[in-house]
């Protein structure tokens, strides 16, 4: 039987307001509130000095630990979604096996937004007061969207999303390389393979939102720093056919096109490219390429011309992390879609459960001990499943290295390294306007 449980929601239909960034980094920093001779404190106590007792939050029982997750169970990244909670749940059984976090297991209240942004509004309402972190919040366009609420209630949040701009909310934790140095590693490594040169034109097919946008800002910063021509191409989330965009990419000569887009939007793309005689080199950002992709027509164009970019393992990794992850995959989800987001879902139960731990250490099970729990961690070494990363400081991008990858079906988990972790030079040193 499953250790992980996964509850159903209440409908409590209440918004909190929390307080104002300068209130809660002011009780962050400022005095502790004893405990008194309850055998447990409340939301935003803390321990008293020298104290056993465990302040805890909402959530919190005695038995068990409750985190929230709104997710893509029905929309573009379902697949994504997907192999990211079997990550979680693989991670999760196994931990709450031994004994959980803090003698507690970790149980979880699911809600499908299904990549609508109000759905995801109403589904965190619905749950926020019966958790104590959101342990998965997907899509940049609905972490947007709640991101005063998310601060306001200081509520701790793993983001799937990759964007920096997401880091300007302190409770925003992103678990890997951003979306802008995504693409400046990635135009980086075609111009060492000599797939590009100073004058070369680049065209970048880019969603509008916060995911798209963040990444042609990564993608503008590289064409000037490398001498490129960058050619921009806004698509929305509902567009279908690329052939407009790869056309133009086409008569503007471009070498090189960049997609940070959806799987099916980058399979039209490439085949596109194919079918008309067009042999630029595809590069894309992470969420760009599903393993999925390639049981479609697709396939073969996905393979010839399509590389992208991720700072999580892919499946087939045989760092020792992974390859754990992927036997403990293949024997309990036989037969089942293997996608390097079961490593990113484990990864990211790694980092909760590192953040959990030193706040039960801190004795401070409350969303503000989570809060400076994170801050305590300068280096996550997740055994190569994610690059390692740094929380210490808050609004920095917590890691810089990334993949190269290529579609391959003959490959476990449809994917193989081209690159190893690394970072370019202006990766290594780039900054946010």
């Amino acid at each position: 039987m499953s250790h992980l449980t996964q509850t159903p929601s209440r409908d409590r239909g209440r918004t909190g307001r929390g307080t104002r960034r300068t209130i809660a980094m002011s009780v962050l920093l400022g005095v502790l509130v004893t405990a008194g001779c309850s055998t447990k404190a409340t939301e935003g106590d803390a321990p008293a000095g020298g104290s056993d007792k465990l302040a805890t939050g909402p959530g919190v029982t005695d038995k068990t630990i409750k985190l929230g997750v709104l997710t893509d169970q029905t929309g573009v990244f379902a697949g994504a979604a997907k192999a990211g909670n079997q990550g979680r749940e693989l991670f999760w059984d196994e931990k709450n096996a031994e004994g959980g976090v803090c003698g507690r297991k970790v149980e979880f209240v699911v809600k499908d937004h299904g990549y609508q942004t109000q759905q995801a509004v109403s589904g965190y309402a619905q749950i926020k007061d019966e958790v104590l972190a959101l342990d998965e919040l997907l899509g940049s366009p609905m972490i947007a969207a709640l991101l005063p609420t998310l601060e306001s209630d200081e509520m701790l949040t793993l983001a799937v999303s990759w964007s920096s701009t997401l880091l300007d909310n302190p409770y925003v934790v992103i678990s890997g390389t951003t979306y802008d140095i995504e693409m400046i590693n990635g135009l980086q490594h075609l111009v060492d393979t000599k797939k590009l040169g100073r004058g070369d034109v680049v065209s970048h097919i880019y969603l509008e939102g916060d995911y798209g946008q963040n990444a042609l800002e990564g993608s503008r910063a590289a064409a000037k720093k490398l001498g490129l021509k960058l050619k921009e191409h806004k698509i929305k989330p509902t567009d279908t056919d690329l052939t407009a965009q790869v056309t133009s990419s086409r008569n503007a000569k471009a070498k090189a096109v960049l997609l940070t887009t959806t799987g099916a939007q980058t399979a039209s793309a490439v085949s596109v490219a194919e079918a008309s005689g067009y042999g630029a080199t595809f590069l894309g950002s992470n969420p760009s390429f599903s393993p999925a992709l390639l049981s479609g027509s697709a396939k073969s164009a996905l393979q010839k011309q399509l590389l992208f970019v991720s700072s999580v393992a892919p499946f087939s990794s045989e760092a020792d992390r992974p390859a754990k992850v992927r036997k403990l995959f293949n024997k309990k989800f036989k037969g089942e879609a293997q996608s390097s987001y079961v490593m990113y879902g484990y990864a990211q139960g790694e980092i909760m459960a590192r953040i959990l731990e030193t706040a039960c250490e801190n004795k401070d099970l409350t969303r503000k001990g989570l809060f400076t729990a994170l801050k305590n961690l300068s280096r996550v070494d997740t055994g190569g499943l994610v690059a390692p990363l740094d929380f210490s400081n808050s609004g920095q991008i917590p890691a810089r290295q990334t993949y190269v990858l290529k579609p391959d079906a003959r490959t476990e988990g449809g994917t193989k390294v081209v690159k190893e972790l690394f970072t370019s030079e202006l990766g290594a040193t780039y900054k946010r306007d």
